[in-house]
C-alpha cells in the first residue's frame, strides 16, 4: 500500500508515521524547503512563539514514535511535572505546588519539529518546495493528489492508496471535494481574535535547571490578558504575552516589557529584567476557532482523511493544537490496525479525528464566547451566568485544594474528558471550598529564590 500526506508540519509528520506501519512507502508533500536543523521556517508562522505539548499529546507521540520525548529532552527540551513545576497566578492568588499528576513538554517549535522528523521511519520520503493543487479520483475514492513544483511550475500526479490532508488552516479540501462532486462541507467558526507577542531570553546564570513554568492570568477573567514564561532548550526562557482586541501587546521592546509589568502581577517583567534578550519581539494575531465537519459528509470518499488544523483549528492561547494533532495520528494508525484499508475505514477514522478534538473545541469556544460577551458588553443569559459562576468558584477553590486542581489539570491536558468538571466529585469539592491558605506571593522554592537573587 502507498501512503501520501499533504503537508509536512507536525500534524503531517505524525500522520506519516502512523501510515508507515501499514504502507510500503509514504510520501509527504511540503510547500517549504525543510531546514537541516531546528530552525524557524515560513510555513510555521507561530514557530517563534511559545508551544506547550501536554500530557495526552506527549503520550500519543511516544506511542507513535517510541522514545521521541526522551530524545527531545536529551536535545534540551524540558519534561515539566505539573503542578510541582508550575506557578500560576489568577483570581488574585498563586496556586500551591502539589505533587505532580500531569506534565508539559517544553521546547521551541523548531526543535520539536526537528526531533520528530529525525525519528520517522526511513520509508517516508519528503517532496519539498511543492504545492498541492487538487485531489485525484472521484466522489467514491481519492486516488492521489496533483502537485506543482514551486520553482519550475511543473505539475504531476502523485498516486496513492491512502491520502491524508494535513495542510493546516489554508487547506483547499472543501473546494477539492466539491470538484469531485461531493457536497459542501459544513463549517463552524467562533473566535474573539487574540494577539500575542513573544521574546526569547538567556536565563540568568544562577537560574536553576528545573526552573518552573510561570503563568499570569487576570484577576476576574484568567484569559482576557496574561502571559507565560517557559524554560526551553539551551538554558533559555521563552515569554509570551497575549491580550484580547483593544488590549493587544506591543511588539517594540519597551512596550512589550511595559505590557508584562502591567499584568495582574509583575513577576514576568521582573524576571525578564534580569535576563538577556535574544533577538527582537515577535508578534502574531490569531484567527478564529474553526471546525470543518467532514464527519457529516455522505458519502465520504475511501482512502482519504483530513487531520490537524485542516479539520479543527483552535485559539492557540489554550495550547491544545499539537496534542490534538498527535491524537489524530493515533486515530489513523488505530483505524488501519482494526480495519485495514477496507471499505468504510476512512469514514471511521474521520469520525474519530473529529471526536478526538471535541474537548479542545468545547474548552476553547466556551471560554471565547465568554470573552466575546465581555468585549461586546453583553449580559449572558441565566444558564451562562450559572455556568460562569460555577467555573469561577471552581477556579478559585482549586488553587487552594489539591484534589480539585489535579482534576482541572487532567481536563486541561486533555487526559480526561471535559465533562469531569461537572462530576459529583468536582461539584462537591467546589462546594466544600479550599483546604489550604491563600498564597499571595510566588511559591518559589528556597533554591529558586537563591538563584534569582
Amino acid at each position: 500500500m502507498k501512503g501520501l500526506v499533504l503537508g509536512g508540519g507536525l500534524a503531517g509528520t505524525l500522520a506519516a508515521a502512523a501510515l508507515a506501519e501499514h504502507c510500503d512507502t509514504v510520501t509527504v508533500v511540503e510547500r517549504d524547503r525543510l531546514p537541516a536543523g531546528p530552525e524557524p521556517r515560513k510555513g510555521v508562522p507561530q514557530g517563534r512563539h511559545l508551544h506547550n505539548l501536554m500530557s495526552a499529546g506527549a503520550r500519543a507521540i511516544d506511542d507513535l514514535l517510541p522514545g521521541t520525548i526522551d530524545a527531545l529532552v536529551a536535545a534540551g527540551g524540558h519534561r515539566i511535572d505539573v503542578p510541582r513545576r508550575y506557578l500560576s497566578y489568577a483570581f488574585g492568588v498563586w496556586n500551591h505546588r502539589y505533587p505532580s499528576n500531569q506534565l508539559f513538554v517544553s521546547a521551541s517549535r523548531p526543535l520539536l519539529d526537528f526531533v520528530v522528523r529525525q525519528r520517522i521511519p526511513g520509508t517516508i520520503e519528503y517532496v519539498e518546495g511543492t504545492d498541492v493543487i487538487g485531489l485525484t479520483g472521484g466522489a467514491d475514492k481519492v486516488t492521489g493528489a496533483l502537485a506543482r513544483d514551486r520553482e519550475t511550475r511543473s505539475t504531476r500526479e502523485l498516486a496513492a492508496d491512502f491520502v491524508v490532508d494535513a495542510t493546516g488552516r489554508s487547506s483547499g479540501t472543501p473546494g477539492w471535494l466539491a470538484e469531485l462532486g461531493l457536497p459542501a462541507v459544513p463549517e463552524e467558526r467562533f473566535g474573539v481574535g487574540i494577539a500575542y507577542a513573544s521574546r526569547t531570553f538567556q536565563s540568568p546564570p544562577g537560574a536553576v535547571e528545573e526552573f518552573p513554568v510561570i503563568g499570569i492570568g487576570g484577576i476576574d477573567d484568567p484569559y482576557s490578558r496574561g502571559g507565560v514564561l517557559m524554560p526551553i532548550e539551551q538554558g533559555r526562557w521563552m515569554v509570551t504575552v497575549a491580550g484580547l482586541p483593544g488590549g493587544e501587546p506591543p511588539t517594540d521592546e519597551d512596550g512589550f516589557l511595559a505590557f508584562a509589568r502591567n499584568l495582574s502581577h509583575p513577576l514576568l517583567a521582573d524576571l525578564m529584567a534580569g535576563a538577556e534578550p535574544l533577538g527582537p519581539v515577535a508578534g502574531h494575531r490569531t484567527a478564529d476557532n474553526r471546525r470543518r465537519r467532514y464527519d457529516t459528509i455522505r458519502p465520504w470518499p475511501e482512502g482519504f482523511v483530513v487531520v490537524g488544523d485542516a479539520v479543527s483549528a483552535f485559539n492557540p492561547i489554550y495550547g491544545h493544537g499539537m496534542t490534538v494533532a498527535a491524537r489524530n495520528a493515533l486515530s489513523i494508525r488505530n483505524g488501519l490496525r482494526r480495519h485495514g484499508n477496507a471499505a468504510g475505514t476512512a469514514r471511521i477514522i474521520q469520525a474519530s479525528v473529529t471526536s478526538g478534538g471535541l474537548d479542545a473545541w468545547q474548552l476553547a469556544v466556551g471560554q471565547d464566547i465568554r470573552s466575546q460577551q465581555v468585549l461586546a458588553g453583553e449580559k449572558p443569559d441565566l444558564k451562562s451566568r450559572l455556568l460562569y459562576a460555577y467555573a469561577d468558584r471552581m477556579g478559585r477553590v482549586a488553587r487552594r485544594r489539591p484534589d480539585l486542581f489535579a482534576l482541572q489539570l487532567d481536563v486541561y491536558t486533555l487526559t480526561s474528558p471535559a465533562s469531569r468538571v461537572f462530576s459529583p466529585r468536582a461539584a462537591l469539592a467546589t462546594l466544600l471550598g479550599p483546604t489550604a491558605p491563600p498564597l499571595l506571593e510566588p511559591p518559589f522554592t528556597a533554591a529558586e529564590r537563591r538563584a534569582l537573587a
